[in-house]
């Protein structure tokens, strides 16, 4: 197996443990939303923790080696196209805000969680109080951009004003999900 083909199989391997990990996220944080019990937010807030740890992490590890070497070894120039600046760039952007305000955000949530008497019924003022509303829109943001990293290595597109819809339609997804689903879930088994 050549250095290109080694390259290839970890980016993918990282995109697939990123995504599969960040749908998970959202899984057991849409668990969280729904539960009535402090146990089950406890749970919720457990499983966010792991999913981060074990696959967002590793995924994000293996693109942040395989990315630049791939851009690299293929010859193309970082800014010389607007799909490969869209890639690495929103990359960087969810890697930084992933590992300061989103890992803040789940880490405070499963501490503030875990201190809440387990067998208590759990009220509005003790889930609020384990989220802040930056921490909200990070982690509803993630898997839009995701989405839009994904754009722009699968669709690569060729035009800036392209990978701006993208993203501006990514922020407003993030936003609706935000409003959306901590009522929804509440109503959707």
């Amino acid at each position: 197996m050549d250095i290109y083909q080694l390259l290839r199989f970890l980016h993918f391997a990282g995109f697939i443990f990123l995504g599969g990990g960040l749908l998970a996220v959202f899984v057991s944080e849409w668990r969280a939303y729904r539960a009535s019990q402090t146990a089950i937010f406890a749970e919720a807030a457990l499983c966010t923790a792991i999913f981060y740890d074990a696959l967002v992490t590793p995924g994000a590890l293996m693109i942040l080696v395989s990315g630049p070497l791939l851009i690299y070894q293929l010859g193309l120039g970082y800014f010389d196209a607007p799909w490969v600046v869209g890639m690495w760039g929103l990359f960087l952007f969810e890697f930084v805000e992933g590992n300061t305000v989103t890992r803040v955000q789940f880490r405070r949530t499963l501490r503030l969680s875990q201190a809440l008497p387990q067998d208590a019924p759990l009220t509005e003022d003790k889930r609020s109080g384990a989220r802040t509303l930056l921490g909200q829109l990070a982690h509803f943001l993630d898997l839009p951009l995701f989405s839009v990293i994904v754009y722009c290595g699968v669709l690569r597109p060729g035009e800036w004003w392209q990978v701006g819809a993208a993203l501006g339609i990514a922020v407003f997804a993030a936003m609706l999900l935000m409003l959306a689903v901590p009522r929804l879930a509440r109503v959707i088994g």
